[in-house]
């Protein structure tokens, strides 16, 4: 960076205690900073040497650990607990964020994320938001919200009153995983084919899920009939939801404990 922020004799605290928030705090180390403090809700999903060359800069990791406000005059972070740390600077580490800066007023956001209607409709009447702009989601979520908004937009033109279709959720046992391919567009080529690839909903089998979890509580079986499944040890799962978000298909899905 051409100008690196000066940390110089700053008490920094970083939320969020991935690998990222690892990187930050060993570049505010870099940066000056006379103490670097990590903090998380949940256990710290780092690991190897992004938290090695943290810890070994001095960062402290606290966890867990529930942000309720931020006193710049104080220069202090509070927590649920009652706890207080010293903070000249706060920064965030806990997932991407749009750039919405560039909206105006009149388009309403909340906790960085554009707030729509069931039709994508914003609070301008004549702005829609669709994808990541929205939430989080699968590139087949953003399609189907583009759809939305497409047909909104027409018959709001058209001066015709939209009604957005509902479909019902498929059940889970009505779900068919077999596949037939009817007829290829020309030359089969592997490349062209993986670029087709979206997500139809269900497994293929990328070991993404297995990789990802640090905990190691996703294992792979090989089932009798040939076909495989990924199965959860509830023992060792501390429900950070990586699998969730990593899983190109959308297969994994979060639910409360009950």
């Amino acid at each position: 960076h051409d100008h690196p922020p000066d940390f110089k004799g700053h008490d920094i605290v970083v939320i969020g205690a991935g690998n990222v928030g690892m990187d930050i705090c060993a570049q505010a180390f870099a940066c000056g900073a006379k103490s670097v403090t990590a903090v998380d809700i949940q256990p710290p999903a780092s690991f190897g040497v992004e938290r090695e060359a943290a810890e070994s800069r001095g960062t402290k990791i606290l966890w867990p650990k529930i942000t309720q406000s931020f006193d710049l005059k104080k220069k202090e972070i509070k927590f649920k607990d009652g706890t207080v740390l010293p903070a000249d600077t706060v920064l965030i580490s806990i997932g991407e964020m749009p750039e919405l800066d560039f909206l105006p007023p009149e388009v309403d956001a909340e906790r960085g994320l554009i707030q729509v209607s069931d039709i994508q409709q914003t609070s301008d009447v004549k702005v829609f938001a669709v994808g990541d702009t929205t939430g989080p989601g699968l590139v087949t979520h953003a399609i189907g919200a583009g759809r939305r908004a497409a047909e909104a937009i027409h018959n709001q033109m058209m001066d015709y009153d939209f009604v957005p279709e509902v479909k019902a959720v498929i059940p889970y046992d009505r779900i068919k995983t077999a596949y037939y391919e009817t007829e290829l567009a020309g030359e089969f080529e592997i490349g062209k084919e993986a670029n087709r690839c979206m997500s139809c909903g269900s497994c293929r089998d990328c070991e993404m899920c297995l990789y990802t979890c640090y905990w190691g509580a996703i294992s792979r079986v090989d089932n009798d009939d040939g076909t495989w499944s990924y199965v959860v040890d509830e023992a060792k799962c501390i429900g950070c939801g990586f699998c969730v978000g990593t899983c190109p298909c959308g297969v994994w899905e979060m639910q409360k404990n009950v």
